[in-house]
C-alpha cells in the first residue's frame, strides 16, 4: 500500500486548534492519499470553505475530485465556490441529485457525476453505492495495510447498513480500520448512542474520528471501549498509517 493518509478538517461545528477560522454547522474534509487531492463534502457556503482552506494553506485548485456525501446544504452548500476556485473538477453527486445539485454543479463549471453503484476512483479508493437513511448516502473508503478507512457525511443509514455493504464488496472478514466523519448522534437517546458505540467496537476499529454531527455522548461512551478516539474540529489535521 503506497504512503501515508493526512486528512484536513476544513469544516465542522467543533473548534479545533486554529482560532481564526469558521466554526459552523457541516463538514468538508480535505483528504491527502496516494498521490490524490480529495474534497470530501464542501461545508454549508462558499464564504466557509473558500477562507478556510485560504487560511490553511490547502490548494483547492489541484483536487483530484470532490464527493458530496448526501444531500443536505451543510454538505453540499459551496458548489459555486468549489466551482470558482477548481473548475471542470469531477464531483460525485448522491444518487438521485442530478436535476438540482447536478445542475447547480455544471452552472458553476463543475462535471458532475451521479453515484449509482461502487466506483472505484483510483486503486485503493472507492465510493460506495447509494445507501438509503434517508437521505441517499454515500462513503468514501480507502485501503490502508491496516484495513479499511471509511468516511462519513452523516452515517443515515445506521453503522450495520453500511458495513453489509462494505462485506459484500470486501469480503465478509474485511477488517475495518477507522472510521472518520459524522454519526448523526448530537441529538439522540443515550441508548442509541450506546448501542452504536458497541457495534463500532466489535468491529475492531482501532481509531474513529467523531466530527460534525457526532455529539459529546458518543466520545464520552467511546473512551470507555479500546477504540483510540481522536478529538478533531476545524483547522485540525489527522496523519494516518497508508
Amino acid at each position: 500500500m503506497p504512503g501515508r493518509i493526512k486528512v484536513t478538517v476544513l469544516i465542522d461545528s467543533k473548534d479545533g486548534r486554529r482560532s481564526d477560522l469558521h466554526r459552523v454547522h457541516g463538514l468538508s474534509l480535505f483528504i491527502e492519499a496516494y498521490d490524490r487531492y480529495i474534497l470530501f463534502d464542501l461545508g454549508p457556503a462558499d464564504k466557509y470553505l473558500i477562507e478556510n482552506s485560504e487560511k490553511l494553506g490547502i490548494p483547492l485548485d489541484l483536487l483530484d475530485a470532490a464527493i458530496i456525501s448526501h444531500s443536505h446544504s451543510s454538505h453540499a452548500g459551496a458548489l459555486g465556490g468549489l466551482g470558482w476556485v477548481s473548475p471542470y473538477l469531477d464531483t460525485y453527486i448522491p444518487y438521485d441529485t442530478m436535476p438540482h445539485l447536478g445542475v447547480v454543479a455544471k452552472k458553476n463549471g463543475l462535471r458532475p457525476i451521479e453515484l449509482l453503484d461502487w466506483r472505484e476512483l483510483w486503486p485503493y479508493i472507492y465510493v460506495t453505492p447509494p445507501i438509503y437513511g434517508p437521505p441517499w448516502e454515500h462513503f468514501l473508503v480507502i485501503k490502508t495495510s491496516n484495513g479499511l478507512l471509511v468516511f462519513s457525511g452523516c452515517t443515515h443509514p445506521g453503522v450495520d447498513k453500511v458495513v453489509s455493504i462494505l462485506k459484500d464488496r470486501f469480503g465478509e472478514h474485511v477488517g475495518i480500520y477507522g472510521w472518520i466523519g459524522g454519526f448523526h448522534l448530537s441529538n439522540a437517546p443515550r441508548s442509541i448512542v450506546m448501542e452504536t458505540v458497541k457495534k463500532l467496537d466489535s468491529l475492531g476499529l482501532e481509531i474513529v474520528v467523531p466530527l460534525h454531527c457526532s455529539g459529546k455522548t458518543m466520545s464520552e461512551y467511546l473512551s470507555s471501549t479500546s477504540i483510540r478516539v481522536i478529538d478533531a474540529g476545524v483547522g485540525d489535521t489527522i496523519d494516518i498509517d497508508g
